[in-house]
């Protein structure tokens, strides 16, 4: 969107709801790029321990390169999407017919499937997560060795699991009254649920960097 604001632009719902589906995809895919870099960082320590110096050197190296550019483009995308809706408050305001629109309700279940998309992806990201924790438990035990990655790194898949129900739950209070509004003829951004999605990532974020700043390979 940010490319396109010498467009004309208009108060349209679809027009909303069509960002929101954009920048759900945006933050889904730097989270996952961050739990691929959390998984990098145990691979390192597990070739490290099994003497496989250039695999653990790899995955180290692709540890530090998708985790800290995930977390600082978080924090740029968020403000992106601010601007694109600052942008689009400034078109025009459509008339109510124009909302009542068959098209404008399927709008809204596609933007709903997204915010289910994104949270059943980082639940299962954090499943995976955790259930490579427990292998590597397990491979301790067997090697008589230590494969863990502290305790200040435990439980970040729960972190993300926790955000993809943050999702499920936000995307579904949206829909419902994405639908009241557009019964009744009128739209509005609930900025309410924005603020709150945009706190819970940020909090989350924070909470990563910390983990990852406290277990650097």
């Amino acid at each position: 969107m940010m490319l396109l604001r010498h467009l004309p632009t208009a108060r349209e719902p679809r027009l909303y709801m069509a960002l929101e589906r954009t920048y759900l995809g945006y933050f889904k895919f730097l989270f996952i790029a961050i739990g691929t870099g959390l998984l990098s960082a145990r691979l390192a320590v597990l070739f490290h321990a099994l003497h496989y110096a250039h695999l653990a050197h790899f995955f180290t190296e692709l540890f530090r390169l998708l985790t800290w550019p995930a977390i600082v483009l978080i924090f740029l995308v968020g403000f992106w999407f601010m601007a694109d809706l600052e942008h689009i408050g400034k078109g025009i305001t459509v008339a109510a017919k124009e909302i009542i629109d068959p098209r404008i309700y399927m709008a809204a279940e596609r933007t709903f499937l997204a915010w289910v998309r994104t949270g059943i992806g980082l639940i299962a990201f954090g499943f995976v997560i955790e259930k490579f924790d427990f292998f590597l438990e397990q491979l301790s035990v067997m090697l008589h060795t230590k494969l863990t990655m502290g305790e200040s790194f435990s439980g970040i898949g729960i972190v993300f699991i926790l955000l993809g129900v943050t999702n499920l739950v936000i995307g579904g209070i949206n829909f419902i009254r994405t639908v009241r509004k557009v019964d009744r003829g009128e739209y509005h951004i609930n900025k309410f649920l924005y603020g709150l999605y945009g706190v819970i990532l940020l909090t989350i974020t924070g909470v990563l960097a910390v983990m990852i700043i406290r277990v650097s390979p």
